[in-house]
C-alpha cells in the first residue's frame, strides 16, 4: 500500500505539463480560526479549527486534502521508512511516549460529520476528507475539525524538551490545490512544504509563564514580551469562538490571541526561559513623516551566549536591510528569529527557527522570507527555487560582507561530483535524487552555482532589476521556474532556454581547456599574446580568460577558439575563469603559463 502511494505521489511531482502551464493562475481562499490549549506533562496540544474554503479554481471539488505533518516523526512514517534504507533508525526507534501524533478526534463540513481517509497508510501525514457535496467554482465550505497533538522529543522540524516546545508543525494544513491538481506528498526528508496563502486567527491557552515567539502578530492577551503595538493597524475584528475556550483562562494560564495575514503557514514556540530583544526600524524620509517598518523580535535562552548582547537582534536587522534592497520592502509587521532545540534552521512566515548564532545561518533562513515566504515556490516539486536561490542570495550577501571564498567549498564538491559523472536533474522532485547527499548537493549547492553563473552572465545590476520585478510580480503568489526564467529573460531581452536547460533540466558538463598559448613583443614596447581554448564538455558558457593583468570574455560556442590579448608587460600565465565561477569539472587544464 505505501509503495503504491508513493507512485502516486510521484505522478504529482514530475514538472508541470504543457496543458496545466496554459491553464490561467489561480489561487485558493483559505482562512483559518484555530482555538488550542497546551497541557504540559502529557505535553498535548487539544485543538479546534474552522477552516473556511473557497473554490477559485475552473474545477469542482469532492474532497479536501489536507497535511498533518506531525505524523512524520513516529514509526512506520513515509519518513521513517525513507530513512531505514540509510540504516538512520532514530524515528523507528521512538517509543510511545516520544515519537509525535497528530490525531483528529471529529471532522465536519458544513456540519455534517465525515471521517478522514489516509492514501499512503502506514503514513497518516496525507488526510483525505470527503465533502458531502461538491464544489464548484466559486462555492466555499467550511471545515470543523477538532484534533490532539504531540511533538517528538527527538526535535526535527518540531520537537519538545523539558518546558520547552517547537510547533513548527502542529495543526491540519490544507494542501495546495493548483493548475497541476492538488499538490500534496508524504512529508519526506527530501523536500519540504507547499502551501496555500490564507489569514490565521488563532488564540491558544497555554501556561500563564510561557514565552511566545510565532507567526503573525499579537493583538491579546500577553505573549510574555511588551513589545506589541506593531499589531495596530492589523487587527481582525473580535474572536469568533468555537467553543473549545470557554469562560476565562484557569488560574495560572493565560489565552493569547494571534492574528497574520497573507501567509501559508502558522509557527510557534515556548519557553518560559525566553529572553526577549527586539528592535523598531524606522525611516525619516527627506520630507514627510516618519515611517514604521517591520520590527524584530529575537528569543533565547539566558545561557545562550552566542546569542544576548543582541548580536543575533543586530546580525538579525543587517541582514534584513541588505536584503529589502535586494528584493524590495518586507511587507509584514515584524519578524521573528528565535533559538529552537534542533541545529540548523527552518523558516516559516514572519518566523525562523534558528539553532545557532551564525550570521550566514540567519541570513539564510531570513532570504527564506522572500524565497518560499512570499514567493511560494512548491518546495518538494522544485526544491532548488528555494533552497537553492536561498543559498545564492545568502553568499552573496557574505561576499559582500566578508568573503567571496564562501563559495570555495561547494564548488569544489560540484566539480569532483560532475569528473565522476554523479550529477542528477537539478529540476525533478526531491524524493526522487538517489541519496540525500545527492539532494543536498544539486538543490542547494548546484542551484546556487547556476545562479551565481547567471548573475556573472548578466551582470550584478541587471540580476539586481530581475530579483525586484520578480518579487514585485509575484510576491503571495504560488511561483515556478519558469516564472522567474520570464522575468530574467525580459530583464535581459535574451532567449535562455539554453541556460536552463542545459544546468537545471539536464545533466550536461562543461570543461574549458586551455591548448595552446604563445607570446611576442609588438614592436611598441608591449606583448601579444595567443590563447587557444578548447570547449570539451557539452554545456556551454561565456568564459573570462585572464592574461596578465588584462581580462577578456570568450562568447564563441565553437569547439575550439582562439584570442589574441595585448598587455604592457610580458604576462606569465594564462587562467581561464579566474574567479571561479564556472561549473567546470576539470579546472586543471583552466592555467598555463606563458613561456
Amino acid at each position: 500500500m505505501l509503495q503504491r502511494s508513493l507512485v502516486l505521489t510521484l505522478a504529482l511531482l514530475l514538472p508541470l505539463s504543457a496543458a496545466a502551464q496554459r491553464r490561467p493562475y489561480f489561487q485558493q481562499d483559505v482562512a483559518y480560526r484555530i482555538e488550542a490549549r497546551l497541557d504540559e506533562g502529557p505535553d498535548v496540544l487539544t485543538g479546534r479549527a474552522r477552516l473556511t474554503y473557497v473554490n477559485r479554481s475552473p474545477d469542482t471539488l469532492d474532497s479536501l486534502y489536507l497535511h498533518q505533518h506531525l505524523n512524520a516523526f513516529r514509526p512506520n512514517s513515509a519518513w521513517a521508512r525513507r530513512e531505514l534504507r540509510d540504516r538512520n533508525t532514530r524515528f523507528q526507534a521512538l517509543g510511545p511516549e516520544q515519537h509525535a501524533f497528530e490525531r483528529f478526534t471529529a471532522i465536519s463540513v458544513d456540519g455534517t460529520a465525515v471521517r478522514a481517509s489516509y492514501p499512503g497508510a502506514p503514513d497518516s501525514t496525507v488526510a483525505v476528507i470527503p465533502l458531502p457535496r461538491r464544489l464548484g467554482p466559486g462555492d466555499s465550505v467550511v471545515v470543523t475539525m477538532d484534533w490532539q497533538a504531540r511533538l517528538a522529543t527527538l526535535p526535527r522540524r518540531q520537537g519538545r524538551a523539558g518546558r520547552h516546545f517547537d510547533f513548527a508543525q502542529w495543526y491540519p494544513r490544507i494542501a495546495v490545490y493548483d493548475r497541476t491538481g492538488w499538490a500534496y506528498q508524504a512529508l519526506m526528508p527530501q523536500g519540504e512544504f507547499y502551501g496555500e496563502f490564507g489569514r490565521y486567527d488563532v488564540t491558544l491557552d497555554l501556561a500563564a509563564d510561557q514565552v511566545i515567539g510565532h507567526t503573525g502578530v499579537v493583538v491579546e492577551g500577553d505573549p510574555g514580551y511588551a513589545e506589541t503595538s506593531l499589531g495596530r493597524g492589523y487587527e481582525p475584528g473580535p474572536a469568533p469562538s468555537l467553543g473549545l475556550l470557554t469562560g476565562q483562562a484557569e488560574a495560572g494560564r493565560k489565552r493569547v490571541r494571534i492574528y497574520a495575514d497573507s501567509v501559508h503557514h502558522f509557527a510557534w514556540s515556548a519557553d518560559p526561559r525566553f529572553v526577549h530583544d527586539f528592535a523598531r526600524r524606522q525611516t525619516l524620509p527627506e520630507s514627510g513623516a516618519m515611517t514604521t517598518r517591520a520590527g524584530i523580535h529575537v528569543f533565547y535562552l539566558p545561557t545562550d551566549t552566542a546569542w544576548d548582547d543582541q548580536v543575533v537582534l543586530r546580525r538579525t536587522f543587517e541582514s534584513l536591510e541588505w536584503l529589502e534592497r535586494l528584493f524590495g520592502p518586507f511587507p509584514y509587521p515584524q519578524i521573528t528569529n528565535l533559538h529552537r532545540l534542533e541545529s540548523g534552521g527552518t523558516e516559516f512566515p514572519m518566523l525562523v527557527m534558528n539553532g545557532s548564532a551564525s550570521p550566514t545561518l540567519i541570513t539564510h533562513e531570513l532570504t527564506h522570507q522572500y524565497l518560499h515566504g512570499i514567493l511560494a515556490n512548491n518546495e518538494w516539486r522544485e526544491g532548488w527555487m528555494d533552497e537553492g536561490f536561498t543559498s545564492f542570495v545568502s553568499n552573496w550577501w557574505w561576499s559582500e560582507s566578508a568573503s567571496d571564498t564562501i563559495w570555495y567549498g561547494s564548488m569544489r564538491t560540484l566539480e569532483r561530483l560532475e569528473r565522476t559523472d554523479s550529477s542528477e536533474v537539478v529540476d525533478q522532485p526531491g524524493v526522487a535524487f538517489s541519496s540525500p547527499r545527492i539532494y543536498s548537493a544539486m538543490t542547494y549547492s548546484k542551484a546556487s552555482a547556476v545562479f551565481r553563473m547567471l548573475r556573472a552572465m548578466v551582470g550584478d545590476e541587471t540580476m539586481r532589476g530581475i530579483l525586484r520585478t520578480y518579487y514585485e510580480r509575484h510576491r503571495f503568489t504560488h511561483v515556478t521556474g519558469e516564472d522567474f526564467q520570464v522575468v530574467a529573460e525580459e530583464k535581459t531581452g535574451k532567449d535562455l532556454d539554453w541556460f536552463f536547460d542545459q544546468w537545471i533540466r539536464r545533466t550536461d558538463r562543461l570543461d574549458y581547456g586551455i591548448t595552446d598559448v604563445s607570446t611576442r613583443p609588438t614592436g611598441s614596447g608591449g606583448w601579444r599574446t595567443t590563447v587557444t581554448v578548447l570547449r570539451l564538455g557539452q554545456a556551454w558558457m561565456p568564459v573570462t580568460l585572464r592574461v596578465g593583468d588584462v581580462t577578456v570574455t570568450l562568447d564563441s560556442r565553437e569547439r575550439r577558439q582562439s584570442t589574441a590579448v595585448l598587455t604592457r608587460q610580458k604576462p606569465t600565465e594564462a587562467v581561464l575563469d579566474p574567479a571561479w565561477v564556472l561549473i567546470d569539472m576539470d579546472r586543471s587544464n583552466n592555467r598555463a603559463a606563458i613561456p
